[in-house]
């Protein structure tokens, strides 16, 4: 599956990528044919979990709310990854987040490519909500949030039992945001 934005591809990361990236960053540089910048993955021990996710459900790749990698096509160079951590749950909400490569931050690219997640999410008829969490004290992440039409709803434990940010742009607000041109 391919989300197009105005910049980037976002394309499903497939068994084939996780496998490179488990292996050798660089060598899914080769097979997607684009730079892989220094520094990526931020968080690499997070994909050997998603290869073993990916080899026990492999239609997961295929329905949309998986992984992606953000291809900057004109540049032809990995810019970062990110996604739906699964597929919306009983309420019709599912959560996003993203990684950007250190070489690309500070140009709009995460803004870019969570509003490309959000719309994708926001076509399907079965979500009503988009939820994402950021460190409490970063101010980068809480601002690329609301950046993308989401506002700030409480907090919440991580896996560490650390304190974080609870973020939530429902469909119709960001739909609505997007047809007056202030998102």
């Amino acid at each position: 599956m391919l989300i197009h934005t105005p910049r980037l591809r976002l394309m499903t990361m497939e068994l084939a990528h996780l496998a490179a990236i488990v292996r050798d960053p660089v060598s899914l540089g080769d097979l997607l044919g684009v730079a892989i910048p220094e520094g990526w993955p931020a968080y690499p021990v997070a994909y050997p979990h998603a290869l073993a996710l990916l080899k026990k459900e492999s239609l997961r790749s295929s329905s949309g709310w998986w992984l992606y990698l953000f291809i900057d096509p004109a540049l032809q160079v990995l810019v970062g990854c990110g996604g739906f951590k699964d597929a919306p749950d009983q309420n019709g909400v599912v959560e996003i987040g993203c990684e950007i490569a250190p070489a690309s931050r500070g140009r709009g690219f995460a803004t870019e490519a969570m509003r490309g997640l959000i719309n994708y999410a926001c076509t399907r008829p079965e979500v009503r909500a988009i939820d994402a969490y950021s460190q409490s004290e970063s101010g980068i992440q809480a601002s690329l949030l609301q950046a993308v039409g989401m506002t700030r709803v409480g907090e919440a434990l991580d896996t560490n039992a650390e304190i974080v940010w609870h973020w939530r742009v429902t469909s119709d607000a960001f739909v609505d945001a997007r047809r007056t041109g202030m998102e």
